[in-house]
């Protein structure tokens, strides 16, 4: 059951109690993905040409390759409105039940801060509502810079689940790239007035060096 919950081999840490000879308490203290070695990710990112990139952080969570990945849902920056967040919250549940209905997954872009409690920092989301995005991005606007999350509404599920999570901030001198211009480019998938949704017919690839904090989503 672990295992078909977390989507790939675990260990379980557990504690027996012996009573007598015949009672025994079995308790279940923790379970955990197990890290494939083949997941890990020595590359230097650096040496990727941002020509070929969608997305490009320094300040990336998580380690690994994917390259199963067709589509990327996005919050589109020309028409955001941080009071429409729970809206947009609403949107993207319906799009990520489509995604589990089809048990495939996206990487998710939007400004401001996955998971608020507070719908003016963010879009508040839960975690059910975006389970199937291998990449979270919380990638800032120019009117609206809020101060990153960097994954903190959801640590324990993006450690648990494998999930990637980019913060971009261009404002900043080098720190990092969305390439909305492109995507906007490519015919979409489905389309709101603050949601867009692309898909590729090829894979995207994602890289993520977890030790230099570095990761990419390359185009197709």
């Amino acid at each position: 059951a672990g295992q078909k919950e977390m989507g790939r081999p675990v260990e379980i840490e557990f504690a027996v109690d012996i009573q007598d000879q015949n009672n025994a308490t079995f308790y279940v203290l923790q379970i955990r993905p197990i890290v494939d070695s083949r997941e890990v990710m020595h590359e230097d990112l650096e040496e990727v040409e941002m020509d070929s990139t969608i997305l490009f952080s320094r300040n990336a969570l998580g380690n690994g390759i994917s390259d199963d990945v067709f589509d990327v849902v996005y919050v589109k920056s020309d028409s955001f409105n941080a009071s429409k967040n729970p809206l947009i919250a609403r949107e993207i549940e319906a799009l990520n039940a489509k995604f589990i209905q089809s048990g495939t997954n996206y990487v998710l872009v939007g400004p401001g801060r996955w998971g608020s409690s507070d719908p003016w920092l963010g879009i508040p989301i839960k975690w059910p509502h975006i389970s199937q995005a291998r990449v979270i991005v919380e990638s800032s606007i120019e009117n609206y810079r809020i101060e990153p999350s960097q994954g903190t509404h959801f640590f324990q599920n993006l450690t648990s689940f494998g999930v990637g999570y980019f913060t971009i901030n261009p404002f900043v001198h080098n720190d990092g790239l969305f390439n909305e211009s492109y995507l906007n480019e490519q015919p979409a998938e489905y389309e709101t007035e603050f949601v867009r949704h692309v898909k590729f017919e090829s894979p995207i690839i994602i890289k993520i060096n977890g030790k230099k904090r570095m990761g990419v989503v390359l185009k197709p």
